[in-house]
């Protein structure tokens, strides 16, 4: 079992945070949190619950200890069946094929499901490594996704981000943004709910780097409906990196362990 000082070091640092951060928070020296992460000494018991607080975690957590839950995945992909997301395609399915399905973003309609989805992004971010200066949501959906991935980010990881929004058409100004005015030379990471060929995502991409002269860093949907080659489009015309939070194997291992029935 990892050793609670190695658990501790990897969630600061998930967090973002320095080990003088920490210290302040919990009222203690950082050479307390240095060698409670070397492994030189425990944190007093009293201090458990509220180094928990400060990383957002459980007290298990802290132990070492996991359940035996769905993960990311699963729980996502199990709310977006219930919710009649995603949803069988019975018309692209022929004999001896695998289940086909498509995402009906309309049906994204609580808060609750914007939460978990935000959560998710955030945590695929940080999974990614994805270095970027600013969140864009591709209209309409991805707007509500790139907002719930800004508060996800800061929640969960202590992560502060602006992010804006594209338009369909200018607003009086001509202006095609909405929300941080991106500037030359800044990283932008692209949130949406799906990719499909990726020549509609190079459109409004085009678009974007006429308002400024940006680098795209990746782009991140819920599901890449092209497969290699929306992703090869994207990867080969800007040098980005194109990631989706769940993918054809994730959803037929899903079917195939009965998590989900389509």
């Amino acid at each position: 079992m990892e050793n609670m000082g190695s658990i501790i070091r990897n969630f600061r640092k998930a967090r973002g945070c320095t080990q003088d951060e920490m210290a302040q928070y919990l009222n203690v020296t950082y050479q307390a949190v240095s060698k409670w992460e070397n492994g030189a000494a425990l944190p007093d018991v009293s201090l458990i619950p509220s180094i928990a607080a400060f990383l957002r975690v459980t007290t298990d957590e802290l132990f070492g200890y996991t359940l035996h839950v769905m993960t990311n995945k699963e729980a996502l992909i199990s709310m977006m069946v219930r919710n009649r997301i995603l949803c069988r395609d019975t018309r692209k399915e022929t004999e001896g094929n695998l289940f086909r399905y498509y995402i009906n973003s309309e049906n994204f309609t609580t808060n609750a499901q914007l939460y978990k989805l935000g959560e998710v992004f955030a945590d695929r971010i940080r999974e990614e490594h994805f270095q970027f200066d600013a969140l864009a949501g591709l209209a309409y959906h991805g707007i509500a996704l790139a907002a719930a991935t800004a508060v996800s980010l800061y929640y969960k990881y202590g992560i502060s981000v602006p992010f804006f929004c594209d338009r369909r058409t200018p607003d009086k100004r001509g202006r095609m943004i909405c929300g941080y005015t991106p500037k030359n030379g800044e990283r932008i990471l692209l949130i949406d709910d799906t990719l499909s060929t990726g020549k509609t995502m190079v459109e409004r991409i085009e678009r974007l780097k006429e308002q400024a002269d940006v680098e795209i860093e990746g782009a991140l949907v819920i599901l890449n409906e092209a497969q290699k080659d929306g992703m090869r489009m994207i990867n080969e015309t800007y040098g980005a990196k194109v990631c989706s939070l769940i993918t054809d194997e994730d959803i037929q291992m899903a079917i195939l362990d009965k998590i989900i029935v389509l």
